[in-house]
């Protein structure tokens, strides 16, 4: 998005929103992996951080109702038809990553390898930002693809060598992947920053 629009505004708050529902539950699976014994103040700082982005999103509803509206063309006709595949596709990486889960957590119960869960988890969630990227262009979701991907095989590859217990494996894959959501969730800030610092140059007289 190079400019201000209804559109590109309610696609970067629909990013945000993402990253916020992403981070908090593995927070959460980070804390209870610690068996809380940073007293949840991980935990306390995240959501801190997640409430400053909501309330950050709420100004970008905002922004987009104080932009003027664009005439539809011919040419939006046709993007509103892409619009909707792009819609059902969507709906599918989803459904897709959830059966995936499902498969996953059934076969390394049966195995009896339940400690493999979370990393398992995070690499398939990493996985899923690939061709959600492809779907929505959002470029920033190939690199947070990348790091959920990296964390999860690192903190598998830490326990494998016997660095560090699975306790913590799993604990370090979860913040790394609540990190990650929140480092993007707040690159959109910044880029949305920018965005209505030039953007608003042009449309007040």
């Amino acid at each position: 998005m190079n400019r201000l629009t209804q559109k590109g505004v309610e696609g970067q708050r629909g990013e945000l929103f993402h990253m916020i529902l992403f981070a908090m539950p593995w927070i959460m699976i980070g804390e209870y992996s610690w068996d809380f014994s940073d007293y949840a103040i991980g935990a306390t700082l995240v959501l801190i951080l997640v409430v400053w982005l909501g309330l950050y999103s709420i100004k970008l509803y905002n922004l987009e109702d104080s932009l003027p509206e664009e005439e539809l063309t011919e040419h939006d006709a046709r993007d509103s038809a892409r619009e909707k595949k792009r819609q059902w596709l969507f709906a599918f990486i989803f459904i897709f990553e959830g059966i995936a889960i499902m498969i996953t957590w059934t076969l390394l119960l049966k195995l009896h390898r339940e400690h493999l869960l979370i990393p398992c988890f995070a690499f398939i969630a990493g996985l899923h930002f690939f061709p959600l990227a492809i779907v929505i262009k959002h470029n920033s979701y190939y690199i947070l693809g990348i790091w959920v991907c990296m964390v999860a095989v690192g903190g598998l590859q830490l326990f494998y060598q016997h660095i560090i217990s699975f306790q913590i494996a799993n604990t370090l894959i979860a913040y790394g992947c609540a990190i990650g959501a929140l480092v993007d969730g707040f690159a959109v800030m910044v880029r949305m920053q920018r965005l209505k610092r030039h953007g608003m140059s042009d449309i007040l007289p």
